[in-house]
């Protein structure tokens, strides 16, 4: 795994760290309790808005706002 820079964001008030992985073509994001989930597959994304709607998406949050 290669990793891009680390960022923090807030998704209905939980803190998430989200990378993109050069080797997987994707981005990924990991919860407070260590859950590491792919939130993107055929490419990279960084901006605020659209990460927070795919980290909604897939932990299956109720909503996307900080």
């Amino acid at each position: 795994m290669i990793k891009g820079k680390t960022t923090t964001t807030t998704v209905a008030g939980k803190k998430y760290k989200v990378w993109s992985d050069f080797i997987a073509r994707g981005t990924f994001a990991e919860n407070e309790a260590g859950e590491v989930k792919q939130i993107s597959f055929s490419g990279y994304i960084k901006n605020d808005l659209t990460v927070r709607k795919a980290i909604q998406s897939a932990f299956q949050l109720d909503t996307f706002r900080k």
